[in-house]
């Protein structure tokens, strides 16, 4: 049995002692990637706002009311100028867009009460209506930086309206210029003038506000400028129902209008609703080559779509010579 012994020991030393064999390791669990979400699937936020088009080829703006969708990347702005840069909504007929085709709002960054809009180098491309002898026609001479102005007009409004800034500062990409981006005077004017345009601010005259609306109704009225007075007339009489007349059927019934020599407007009381508004009227006519003072008249504006309008009745029912 000693003789054994060391024979096993000798065997166990040269064939080593097997043990069963380590089992393979587990391959290791990656934790699943969490993929981020598609910009389509953030959570959209919508706005009520109000956006500012020209009205008709009237030299004003008007307003629209409506609901602006933005994703949190996006922001509250520069949806709002999308929007805007956009044009106005199908329903909204009397309105117009004012910006050339091709332009696109690449930023706005607030700082302060100042916001700061960055604009595509379409901006500083001409109108597909815009003859190319325009310098040559009077009408054009006058509507062609008009149309610029409104434009810019139309971007104070609207950020002034909805956004928490006093004055607005365009800019306009423009990557083979290593010059300033701010917006040059020459854009109003066309005349290559290379001095910075100075800060946007909100340009009442130029808004058709209730206020601003019935200046210019009773404008009309004393200049005799029924056609224009037209535009401004409500597409249905709420007193009476009836719908506006054509613009020929209108243009012979003002001419039973009172010779309006002067007047102004005070007030402006706003409903609940916000659908219309009070003025009291203070003037004098024209009666028998004679001036005829008169205080008190009521004009009531109210609101279509945003826009403010006179009703028929209040220009040639009786309310319009009490």
């Amino acid at each position: 049995m000693r003789k054994l012994l060391p024979l096993l020991l000798i065997c166990c030393l040269l064939t080593g002692c097997s043990r069963p064999a380590d089992p393979a390791p587990a391959a290791a669990t990656a934790t699943p990637e969490i993929p981020a979400p598609a910009a389509a699937d953030l959570p959209q936020s919508q706005d009520t706002v109000t956006l500012w088009f020209r009205f008709g080829d009237e030299p004003m703006l008007a307003p629209e009311t409506r609901t602006v969708s933005h994703s949190p990347t996006e922001g509250h702005a520069l949806a709002i100028m999308r929007a805007l840069i956009g044009g106005p909504s199908a329903s909204s007929n009397d309105l117009e867009g004012l910006f050339p085709q091709g332009t696109q709002v690449i930023s706005c960054t607030q700082s302060g009460r100042i916001m700061f809009v960055t604009l595509s180098r379409h901006i500083m491309h001409g109108y597909a209506d815009e003859p190319g002898n325009w310098r040559d026609l009077p009408a054009w001479q006058q509507e062609v930086p008009q149309r610029r102005v409104l434009a810019m007009q139309a971007i104070a409004a609207t950020l002034t309206e909805n956004c928490a800034v006093d004055t607005v500062v365009i800019l306009v990409a423009d990557t083979a210029s290593t010059d300033s981006l701010r917006l040059r005077r020459g854009y109003y004017a066309l005349d290559g003038d290379p001095s910075p345009a100075p800060a946007l601010m909100r340009n009442e005259a130029l808004l058709l506000t209730p206020a601003r609306t019935a200046e210019i109704v009773l404008q009309c009225w004393i200049e005799k400028d029924y056609t224009r007075l037209y535009r401004y007339v409500a597409r249905m009489d709420p007193a009476t129902g009836a719908s506006r007349p054509t613009e020929a059927d209108f243009l012979q019934q003002t001419a039973a209008l009172p010779v309006l020599l002067h007047a102004s407007a005070a007030g402006g009381s706003i409903a609940a609703d916000g659908q219309s508004a009070v003025f009291t009227i203070s003037g004098a006519y024209l009666v028998a080559g004679e001036e005829q003072p008169f205080a008190g008249m009521v004009l009531r504006l109210i609101r279509e779509k945003g826009v403010w309008r006179v009703a028929l009745s209040q220009l040639t029912g009786r309310e319009a010579l009490e």
